[in-house]
Order: structure tokens, then sequence, then C-alpha cells
């Protein structure tokens, strides 16, 4: 957000810096709650973005700072639908792509032409995660992803013209592009096809970006395995808390 210049919904960005200006933390306070920073830093927010805590649909951020924050702040939030107190960082540089894996199918960016099956598996994807219809598409859900796939955010495989595979990007800095909404339909699991169409795309990917990351709840032991087969390396930990 800071690199783009533009604002979140409702959100700031917001800084801590010590007493010599220094600055020791960096914060956003909108829906989502995001933090980096010191001990100190973690302190400051946990007070300033106690207000609305009602209005929050998730805080994230690295796992000690996350608990550090909830053990002084949780009294302003509601209770939370889901706590994910493991979610390991996984980043992918360039040499650490598995260079043997083949390729597959036609892998590429998806257009807007093929919207409605992708949002129809995001739907699915979601559902399974945090529960809800995934029949019940939110006119915003769709707008999101619609926006993202007409800027060229959204990638898939497809083998004999069948969707086999599907993820995008979320957020892009100069060190990195978060992939998310990495999602195989369950009808097409179990084939290796998840394997290659990743590398495929990630390959593609690291051509425009310097670096890739995602992170994942550490039960989803599948993910992992996949991720790891891929190339991804385990760099971090988050925690999410999530209304």
């Amino acid at each position: 957000m800071i690199e783009s210049g533009r604002r979140g919904p409702a959100g700031r960005v917001v800084l801590a810096v010590d007493r010599d200006e220094r600055i020791v933390g960096v914060g956003y306070d909108g829906p989502q709650v995001v933090f980096a920073g010191n001990v100190a830093s973690v302190d400051e927010f946990s007070r300033a973005f106690a207000h609305h805590g009602a209005t929050r649909r998730m805080i994230v951020a690295s796992r000690p700072l996350v608990e550090r924050f909830w053990r002084r702040s949780r009294r302003h939030f509601l209770r939370p639908s889901a706590i994910r107190e493991s979610q390991p960082v996984y980043a992918l540089e360039p040499e650490w792509l598995r260079a043997d894996i083949e390729s597959i199918g036609d892998v590429g960016r998806a257009t807007i032409d093929e919207a409605d099956e992708l949002i129809a598996h995001s739907a699915r994807m979601s559902a399974g995660e945090l529960g809800g219809d995934p029949n019940r598409i939110d006119p915003l859900f769709r707008e999101r992803a619609e926006t993202a796939i007409r800027a060229g955010n959204f990638w898939r495989c497809r083998v004999d013209g069948r969707l086999v595979f599907q993820c995008h990007i979320g957020p892009v800095t100069v060190a990195t592009a978060q992939l998310q909404g990495i999602w195989t339909p369950p009808e097409e699991r179990g084939k290796g096809q998840a394997t290659r169409a990743l590398a495929g795309i990630c390959a593609l990917l690291l051509a425009e970006h310097r670096t890739l990351s995602l992170y994942v709840n550490a039960f989803n032991v599948r993910a992992i395995a996949l991720y790891e087969r891929v190339g991804f390396r385990r760099v971090g930990e988050f925690s999410s808390i999530l209304f």
C-alpha cells in the first residue's frame, strides 16, 4: 500500500516512532489490522487500533506480535470466528524453483471470459475455509475477483479444456509478490497436476517479480507438501484472528 500510494477502504497506514524519531513499527488500521515492528510499537498499536474493534474482519502479523497484541486488546474486539495460531510463511526465489518439473496443459493468465468458473471455485475455497454457502456469491466478492482478473492477476491451468488449478496475486512490492487463492478442484486432485501447474505459473511470475511468497495454515499439510515440492522454503510464521 505504501509503495503504490493507495489507501485501503476506510483504512490508514500508521507509523510508530521512538524518542529519536526513528521508525520502529508500521501498521495498517482498517477492516484488516496488519502490523510489524518491535515490542513497543505493538503495544502502541494495541492502544491505537482498539477503537471500532467490532468492525474488524481480521488481525494478521507475525505470530509473536499477534499474540502480544491480542493479550492487550482483545476486550475491544468481538469474539473471533477462528484463530489460526500458526501460518508458516513460504518464499520462492528463482534458483529454488524445481527445474525438473514438467510443464502441463495450458498455463497462463485468466481472461474475463473465465470469470464465472474461477469465481465459483474461489467461493468454494472460501466456504471451505470460513464457512458459508458457496453458491451465494456476494456482489463485492465477485467485483473484487473480476477486477483482479482484468488486472491480469488471476492465473490458471487447463488440461483438455478442464480447469485443474488456479491462484491469484495479492499484495505486490519491489521485494515480492504474494500468491493467494491457491486451489485445485477436488475432482482434479491426486493426479500430480497441481505441482506441475503451480511450477509453470511460478516460472512465469518469477520473470516479472524478484521473489514469490505465500502463507498457509499449519494444519494444511497437503498444501505445504505441494509448495515444498515446487521449491518454496519456509521463512517465517504468521498468525491470524478472524471475525
